[in-house]
């Protein structure tokens, strides 16, 4: 690897000192946050109702300012994760492209349908998320213009089997295919293990 540049060594050494103050400010909230609770619970034991107030107060930023700067992970569907899994040669043969063409074709199927709109970007169709017809118009959008708005090429023959699909081709139980796929995995025997 070669040696860091004077500007990439501050540049890397900004970043951890941005690093190191975030978990700072995240513990100091904490810190602060169990005091005023503390606080808090001591005034509404006592029945002091001005106390509790302005500790709860207190509480109600911190909680926020915590939030802030630490924000609730967004929760994929299920649904959406084993379709991403299932095309997961698409995604590894274009990268950052592909996502940036499920994106597109994501957003044009669950912008609301207008059928006045003349550009394509102020018109969609109206799709709920994660339902089988928005998958089937996903994969069409990417399969029909994937090519020529993003650059890549998508095949919807390339789609990775399912283990009860896979099993069931195999002329075996999902179970006995299942146990089987473990002792090839455990023995390092799968292709997308490292040697």
């Amino acid at each position: 690897m070669a040696e860091e540049n004077y500007h990439q060594t501050i540049a890397r050494m900004r970043q951890e000192r941005a690093q190191r103050e975030h978990l700072n400010r995240l513990e100091n909230i904490q810190i602060d946050y169990r005091e005023a609770a503390r606080e808090r619970d001591e005034a509404a034991a006592r029945g002091d109702i001005d106390e509790f107030e302005m500790r709860d107060t207190d509480c109600e930023q911190l909680e926020q300012q915590w939030n802030y700067y630490n924000p609730p992970r967004q929760q994929w569907d299920p649904r959406a994760l084993e379709w991403l899994k299932k095309h997961q040669a698409f995604r590894e043969r274009h990268g950052a492209a592909a996502d940036q063409a499920i994106l597109a074709a994501h957003q044009y199927a669950t912008r609301p349908r207008n059928p006045n709109a003349t550009n394509p970007a102020n018109a969609g169709m109206g799709l709920t998320p994660n339902t089988p017809a928005y998958f089937e118009a996903v994969q069409n959008l990417l399969e029909m213009y994937g090519k020529d708005f993003n650059g890549v090429r998508f095949d919807p023959s390339e789609r990775a089997l399912t283990a009860t699909e896979a099993a069931k081709i195999s002329g075996v139980s999902a179970n006995l295919y299942n146990r089987a796929l473990q002792q090839v995995s455990a023995q390092g025997r799968l292709s997308n293990q490292k040697k």
